[in-house]
């Protein structure tokens, strides 16, 4: 299964109807390259049920977005990286190499918004867990970009690259 426009689109769409979104939100939840990259990893990776996988994924997504008293990061949390996306990393079959590489896209984006928050975090008394120091920033960035440009995906690419990951924000 090819991941397109057309299909962002519509498991979009799918998505917004369950979750009785606006079209504001829908419309921002269309523009939005994290929840676009999360949609399209199984698609792109070929797993079983691609399309169920990705409207899983992507629900769980916008959940955590509008719980961020829930799901934002706690001290609890303090452990790998990988740890933190585990909502959002089941895929049954597919191509483990463009699955991983997805996830270190989404892991790069994580970290590079815990980075680019940590002073306005610090201000307003937000745990951070890039002052919890149980992270090596600069040594899990390193491996992640390594890890991306190891494995080619221009489809994926597209949609979220090493560079825009860098600068992302979670909420897209």
């Amino acid at each position: 299964m090819l991941f397109s426009e057309d299909y962002w689109t519509n498991l979009s769409r799918m998505v917004a109807e369950a979750l009785r979104l606006t079209p504001g939100e829908l419309e921002r939840l269309r523009k939005n390259r994290v929840a676009e990259l999360i949609g399209a990893i199984p698609a792109l990776a070929e797993c079983s049920d691609a399309d169920r996988v990705a409207i899983q994924h992507v629900i769980t997504y916008v959940a955590a977005m509008r719980l961020e008293e829930i799901f934002d990061h706690r001290r609890e949390d303090d452990r790998p990286l990988a740890a933190r996306l585990e909502r959002i990393s089941h895929f049954p079959g597919g191509n483990r190499k463009i699955i991983q590489r997805g996830m270190d896209l989404l892991t790069l984006v994580m970290i590079s918004g815990y980075e680019r928050s940590l002073v306005a975090d610090r201000r307003k008394g937000v745990y951070n867990p890039v002052t919890s120091g149980v992270w090596d920033i600069d040594t899990e960035r390193s491996r992640l970009i390594r890890a991306v440009r190891t494995v080619p995906s221009p489809e994926m690419d597209a949609i979220l690259d090493v560079e825009g990951a860098l600068r992302g924000s979670w909420n897209g």
